[in-house]
C-alpha cells in the first residue's frame, strides 16, 4: 500500500502532462506514389483523402508514398504559401505533422508540384471548455489548479502541441492515452472539487514533476529518438525524486537510530 501511495503522484502527473484536448485524434493523410506527375488532380487524388473533416485540436499527419520529393504547405497554388505550417521538401516514407488549434477551413497544396492541393476543414469540438465532465476538457489539471488559463496547465498544453504531437511517436502515443486517461479522470476531478484537501495535497506533490517537465519547453524534439531519449530521462529523474529520494532519507533515518 505505501509503494502504491507513492507511485501514484507520478503516475498522476505524467497523465496530466498528456492531457488531451476533447479526445484529440490523429487522422492520416497518404501522397499516393505517381503524384509528382500531374493528373492526379482530375479526381482529387493528389493527397488522400484529398478532403477531411477534423475537430480542433486534432492532429493530421501526411506520409509520402511517391518516389519524389513533396511539401505540405498552407495555401494555395494561385496564391502561394499562407505561412501557417509547411513540411519542407520530404522523401517517401517521410512524414509531416500539424496540430490544428482553430476552426476553420485550410488549403495546402505542393510547392514543388502545385497541381497538388488538398483542404481541412476543422471543427469546433464539442465540450472543448472543459464543461462536460464527462469527457473534454483538462478535467484534472483544471481541477487542481482552478482554471484552464493556468500557467501550469498552458505549460503543459504547450509541451503536448508544440513538442510531443510534433512527431509521429509522441501523436500515437498521445491518442492511445486519451482512451485510458478519460476513463478515470472524471473521478479525480470530481474528487478534488469535493476534498479541497486532496484538491492541495495534489498541487503540492505535482510541483516537482511540473518543474522537470518544463525542461521540454527549453529542448529540440526534432527526431523520434529525441522522444525517446528526453522520455526516459525524464521518467528517471522523476523516479529518483519521488522514490529514491525518500528512500534515501528513510535509509539514513533508520541507521542513525540503529547506531
Amino acid at each position: 500500500m505505501k509503494i502504491f501511495l507513492t507511485i501514484l503522484p507520478i503516475v498522476m502527473v505524467l497523465m496530466i502532462s498528456l492531457i488531451p484536448t476533447t479526445f484529440a485524434e490523429t487522422v492520416n493523410v497518404s501522397i499516393p506514389e505517381g503524384t509528382n506527375v500531374e493528373g492526379c488532380e482530375t479526381n482529387n487524388e493528389c493527397y488522400l483523402p484529398y478532403q477531411i473533416i477534423i475537430d480542433t485540436g486534432d492532429t493530421v499527419i501526411w506520409t509520402n508514398e511517391d518516389l519524389a520529393f513533396h511539401t505540405v504547405t498552407s495555401g494555395n497554388r494561385l496564391d502561394g504559401s499562407d505561412g501557417l505550417f509547411d513540411s519542407g521538401m520530404f522523401k517517401i516514407d517521410e512524414q509531416f505533422s500539424y496540430t490544428f488549434k482553430n476552426a476553420d477551413n485550410f488549403d495546402y497544396f505542393c510547392t514543388l508540384h502545385p497541381w497538388m492541393e488538398g483542404i481541412v476543414i476543422v471543427q469546433e469540438a464539442s465540450g472543448e471548455d472543459g464543461s462536460n465532465d464527462e469527457g473534454g476538457g483538462c478535467l484534472i489539471a483544471t481541477a487542481t489548479y482552478g482554471s484552464e488559463l493556468a500557467l501550469q496547465v498552458q505549460q503543459l498544453r504547450e509541451i503536448r502541441d508544440e513538442k510531443l504531437l510534433q512527431t509521429e511517436s509522441g501523436s500515437a502515443f498521445i491518442q492511445e492515452f486519451n482512451k485510458f486517461y478519460y476513463s478515470f479522470s472524471p473521478t479525480i476531478a470530481d474528487l478534488e472539487r469535493k476534498n479541497p484537501v486532496f484538491k492541495d495535497a495534489v498541487k503540492v506533490t505535482l510541483t516537482p514533476m511540473i518543474t522537470s517537465l518544463s525542461i521540454l519547453n527549453h529542448v529540440d524534439l526534432n527526431s523520434e529518438s529525441d522522444v525517446i531519449g528526453y522520455g526516459i530521462s525524464l521518467i528517471l529523474l522523476n523516479v529518483g525524486m519521488y522514490l529514491g529520494l525518500p528512500a534515501i532519507v528513510i535509509f539514513g533515518i533508520k541507521k542513525k537510530f540503529e547506531n
